[in-house]
Parts: C-alpha cells; sequence; structure tokens
C-alpha cells in the first residue's frame, strides 16, 4: 500500500524485480536506510528506490559489495566538496574501466558463440554418433583449437583417445 509517495518493501521488491530479504540485505549493510513508521514498517521513498536501483544494477554486473558501499560513502566520508568530487571521480573512473573491460570479454564471447554456430551448423544433417570414434572427421573437431567454446560442446573422449 503506497502512503503519502512511500512505498512498503513487498512494493518495491516487486517493482525492482527483486526480492525482500535482498532489500533488507542492503539494509543490513548500510547501503539504503528506509523510513521506519512508528509500528517498525519500512517505507521507501523514490530517491530510496533509484538508489536501491542503481545498487542493484551494480551487483548484477558484479560490482563487489565493498565497491558498492565505497562509492556510496564518498560524500558522507569527505570533509569538502572537492575531496568528495575528487574521490568520486577517481571510484567512477575504476567503474567505467571495469565495465570497459568487461564488454570486451562479452564481445570476445559473442564472436566464440558466432563462430561456434557457424561450425556446428556444418553438423546439420549428420548421420553419424556425435563422438570422436562415432566422427573422426567431424567439422567441430577440426575447429577446437581455433574456437575454445567448441572444446565445451566436444566430447571428453578426444583428450583421453590416442590419435
Amino acid at each position: 500500500m503506497q502512503e503519502n509517495n512511500h512505498y512498503k518493501i513487498g512494493e518495491v521488491a516487486s517493482t525492482l524485480a527483486t526480492s525482500v530479504r535482498t532489500i533488507r540485505y542492503y539494509e543490513e549493510e548500510g547501503l539504503l536506510s528506509p523510513i521506519r513508521t512508528p509500528r517498525g514498517t519500512r517505507l521507501y521513498s523514490e530517491n530510496h528506490i533509484a538508489r536501491l536501483k542503481i545498487i542493484l544494477q551494480l551487483a548484477k554486473l558484479g560490482f563487489s559489495l565493498e565497491a558498492i558501499r565505497k562509492i556510496a560513502q564518498i560524500r558522507e566520508q569527505s570533509q569538502t566538496g572537492d575531496e568528495s568530487s575528487v574521490q568520486v571521480g577517481h571510484h567512477l573512473e575504476t567503474v567505467l574501466s571495469t565495465i570497459a573491460e568487461q564488454i570486451k570479454e562479452l564481445e570476445k564471447v559473442t564472436y566464440e558463440i558466432n563462430e561456434a554456430k557457424q561450425v556446428i551448423a556444418g553438423c546439420n544433417g549428420c548421420s553419424n554418433t556425435p563422438s570422436t570414434q562415432g566422427c573422426p572427421d567431424c567439422p567441430v573437431r577440426k575447429k577446437l583449437k581455433e574456437i575454445e567454446l567448441l572444446n565445451l560442446v566436444w566430447d571428453t573422449e578426444l583428450g583421453n583417445t590416442i590419435i
């Protein structure tokens, strides 16, 4: 139930597609401080929801709780706006660098997947058993060294067989 543009924890969890437990966890970790009614009900404003949304997003991208906490606490731990600005800028640059590395890795995996799909398409219509012994001339087997992902697709028998 919404009260004066404040939302209960279940509503927030539903809105952000997360669990009540996750929201409580971030509260316990000091990243979120909801408003409490006299009866102890947690209420969240639009600002709380926006803060939680970015916390969830960074966590989903693999950022550690400590990295998120560092960014969240810089302003309140700084003596001046200048100090805060420099430190926030430094930490955000670190975040950007991490994201750039993740993008690079995702692009590499995307390329590998597309290459693997093309090779595997060569098996369409094949009636051989999909194994080292059943299909010694398999196009997948021939590309194992070039496309690392195919090593996950191809049987482990290859490593145990003397060719």
